[in-house]
């Protein structure tokens, strides 16, 4: 894991998932647990609304931008690397699913919705709690504190107002790739998973 903390990912961790239709919005959760069965039943899924299918596929639903957003009404989850899973819609809980990160679990959350705020914080969840946050400054400035800075060696840190916010996208994804040991690239998106119709009721709000 050490190797990791200052090792830079093969591709523009950003532009890899805009190429895959998540240029306009994205959700991602990124959740120190392996059990998927778990995970679904944490996050209120119903089984019976359950797909096999790889995150490649589902995501060509996902970010049909014909259908509005507040229509759009899938979630994915899959494995991530060893002890982690990852969460991965166009939107999400609105609570952020800080309960995932009960007993002491690391949580990670990336997001950003272009047309209504652009980029949000890099939040870090632990235990139900927020313990660390990095601003996304719309300059793209990177200030990533003392928990984020040792995986944030390496990064631009300076103001840079041309695409300041897909910059800054990529070291949040870089900085979560780091702390999980495995960057996004495409066999992540092969990876086999499960879609689920959204929760309808955010039972933890």
């Amino acid at each position: 894991m050490t190797a990791i903390r200052t090792a830079s990912p093969e591709h523009d961790q950003y532009g890899l998932l805009a190429a895959h239709g998540f240029d306009q919005a994205f959700f991602g959760l990124w959740v120190e647990r392996d059990d998927l069965d778990e995970l679904a039943g944490l996050l209120r899924l119903d089984p019976g609304s359950r797909r096999d299918v790889r995150l490649i596929e589902e995501a060509a639903t996902m970010t049909d931008w014909s259908v509005p957003l507040d229509e759009k009404d899938s979630l994915w989850i899959g494995p991530h690397s060893p002890g982690w899973s990852v969460v991965i819609s166009t939107s999400g809980p609105e609570t952020g699913g800080w309960w995932l990160s009960s007993g002491n679990r690391g949580m990670l959350m990336v997001d950003w919705h272009r047309e209504i705020n652009g980029l949000s914080d890099l939040v870090y969840y632990r235990d139900g709690n927020v313990i660390a946050e990095i601003p996304a400054l719309p300059s793209g400035e990177l200030l990533p504190g003392q928990l984020f800075e040792p995986y944030a060696q390496g990064l631009p840190r300076d103001e840079y107002p041309i695409q300041g916010e897909e910059r800054l996208a990529h070291a949040f994804l870089t900085i979560v790739g780091r702390m999980t040991g495995r960057f996004l690239d495409e066999n992540w998106f092969r990876t086999p998973g499960r879609a689920y119709g959204f929760p309808l009721i955010d039972t933890h709000g």
